[in-house]
Parts: structure tokens; sequence; C-alpha cells
């Protein structure tokens, strides 16, 4: 016997199996749909040996897809992520917007891009009228266009130019989630409480990210700062990550730009979690080892009050310092003489969207054979 089940993208399996939680939702193509974003259909079917046959005359022999599944639950997907799915999955995801587009045009209904998560996000804020009234009918209609078509949670970005339009936003029940410079980010989740399915939408930042530098030279000094607000504690330099930014690039650009100093980075050597940081946030900092490229020092004189290179033992015995940069003094100990490494970067392809995530590790692999090459 084989039990059939709508999937709008094979693809995007391994991203699905998470909410499904039995096969019994397997024979319900109604309760499974609800999990995925309306568009072109792909027949799937599950067959007693296990195995996932495409039904549609286009197979795809580049792109390799299986599911494990037993009695009690879909246990396994996975997928060969070649090039051409990448770009294959891409595509579907702009045929589906298109799709769903195209038939908004003259309805009165916000147009929006969908997600994986089967919810959709709406930002091309040209589209918005700006008499509240109108875009009280659009957003109506909006709502129920998507919830008619099962979509579960809706992104609504509002730009500053018409802000006139946030009470509108809330009075038909979107929630702040969080706000920029030039923007709100409002959010609503559609299923009704009786549909047991929780509000899943993540929080906006829960925490802030920090870096500080181990800039370690041959002669075994390390780099010390002290900053304009507290002249009287040294400590490494450092500092917050920018929007997009990878931690090793945090770590090279702050002490560069504290010290004058350019360095290139080696490992992580540990990490301090604070909780209730800066707004009720915490806060992660970041402990770098990095390699001098230069040692000439020409400090930024806006945030630093004193720089110099230091005996590592130097540091480690000073009293003028906080509890963190002791800890720190002994880690950078640690690595100058007695060999410890921490955790080194390493490349790793994404899986959701193209390019590189970096990996921070302690072992011997290298994960070379699963980089992007592109």
């Amino acid at each position: 016997m084989i039990s059939r089940l709508t999937f709008r993208n094979i693809n995007n399996i391994k991203i699905y199996n998470r909410f499904i939680k039995s096969t019994s939702l397997l024979n319900n193509s109604q309760t499974v749909n609800n999990y995925i974003p309306t568009g072109l259909n792909q027949q799937y079917s599950f067959n007693n040996n296990h195995n996932i046959n495409n039904n549609n005359n286009n197979n795809n022999n580049n792109n390799k897809s299986f599911c494990t599944i037993t009695k009690n639950k879909l246990l396994n997907v996975t997928k060969e992520m070649s090039v051409t799915s990448r770009k294959l999955t891409e595509k579907q995801k702009g045929d589906i917007e298109k799709f769903d587009n195209e038939n908004l045009l003259g309805k009165g209904i916000l147009r929006g891009a969908p997600d994986i998560f089967n919810g959709i996000t709406v930002e091309n804020t040209q589209q918005y009228p700006k008499d509240p009234i109108e875009f009280s009918k659009y957003l109506e209609n909006s709502i129920k266009f998507w919830s008619d078509n099962n979509r579960r949670g809706v992104w609504l970005k509002i730009p500053q130019s018409h802000s006139n339009l946030i009470s509108i936003a809330v009075e038909k029940g979107f929630e702040f989630h969080h706000c920029q410079l030039d923007y709100l980010l409002l959010t609503k989740w559609l299923p009704s409480p009786e549909s047991n399915d929780p509000n899943k939408l993540p929080q906006y930042t829960s925490h802030f990210i920090g870096c500080g530098g181990v800039v370690i030279n041959d002669k075994k000094e390390i780099l010390l700062i002290t900053e304009k607000q507290r002249p009287d504690k040294w400590k490494i330099p450092g500092g917050s990550l920018d929007s997009g930014e990878d931690i090793c690039a945090t770590a090279v650009r702050e002490v560069f730009e504290e010290t004058g100093v350019k360095t290139e980075f080696v490992s992580i050597l540990g990490f301090r979690q604070l909780h209730n940081y800066a707004f009720n946030r915490g806060d992660i900092y970041y402990i770098c080892a990095l390699k001098p490229i230069s040692e000439e020092i020409n400090i930024d004189p806006h945030e630093i009050a004193l720089c110099k290179w230091a005996p590592v033992e130097e540091f480690v015995l000073t009293q003028s310092t906080f509890p963190l940069q002791q800890a720190v003094s002994q880690l950078a100990h640690e690595y100058a003489f007695n060999g410890y490494k921490g955790f080194k970067a390493s490349e790793v392809a994404n899986s959701l969207k193209p390019g590189n995530s970096f990996v921070y590790h302690g072992s011997n692999l290298d994960f070379t054979d699963l980089k992007n090459k592109l």
C-alpha cells in the first residue's frame, strides 16, 4: 500500500520533518499541507520499502533525495546539496512568490514573499497606501487571504515614512517585533488558539556579541589598552560585532580600529556569557587569539587612553584590571606558554542560503568537503 503526500519542494522536506511527529500525518494531506508554502505541487509517495518516489515525469537525477520512515515517525531526511539543487531551490522560491503575487494584483491584498515555514514577509513598502483607511482595508483583505491559504506567521515592515499606519496594524492584531532607525517590524500569528498551533515566531535578538583580541608577538608580549572612561584598568582591545560580521572578522577589525595594529585570526580561546545586560538582553564575549602582522601602535584617541605591548606574565600579575580580564590573562598565558590552541575556524556550506558559515572547533578536522566552492 502506498500513502501519498504532497510537497511543494522535495528539497525542503529536511526542514519540514521537524514539524511532522508521526505517520498519522502522512495519511492526512490537509494536515501536512498546513506546514507547506502554497505554490506549484510536486507529487511524492512513500512505499513500504521506506523509499521515496518522485511521481512527476521530470525527475532530476542531479538532485538526489530520500527519506526513511518507521512505524511511528519520520526519522531522517537527507539531500545532496549540489550547486544545481541550491539554484533550483532559489528558483522555485521565486516561482512561488511570483505565483502568489500575480494573483493578488488589483485585489487590494498586500504582496509578500513566502518562507519555508509557511509564513509571509511583507516588506515592499511602496505598495502601501498612505491613507490609513485604505491601508486598513488592504490589511483586512490580506489577513483573510493569508488565513484562507493556511499561512501561519506574518512579518509586516512599516517604514518611518508610513509611521501613521502603525496604529492601524496594531488594531488588526499585529505586535511589535523590533525597530530600526528607518522601520518598524510587526508580526501576527494567524492560526487560532483552538488550532493547537501556538505562536512559533522567534523573538528579536536575544544577545549582544562582543570580541576581544589576545594579540601576542614573538617576544611573548601582549597588546593591552585602557579606555578613556576607565584609564586605570588594563584590558585587551575589542568591541561589538557589526551586523552580518563573523566573530573572527570582528576581533581583527576592532583591534585595528583601536590600536592600529594589523592582525590575523588564529582561534577562539574561550567566551563569557552574561545575563541581563543592556535592555535586559544577554551578552556573549569571545576571547580571540590573533597573530600580529604589524606592531606599530596608532590608537583611536576618541576611545583609547593608553596602549602598550607588555609581557604576558605582567598582565597575569596586574591588579589593575577587571575579573574577566584576569581570566583572559590566564588564557593568554596558557596560549603563549603551555600549548593551548583554542577553537579554530572552519568554513561549512550553509543549508538555507548561499555561502558559508564558520564552525569553531578544537579538532584536527578541516571540513573542506563540506565547504561551498562557489
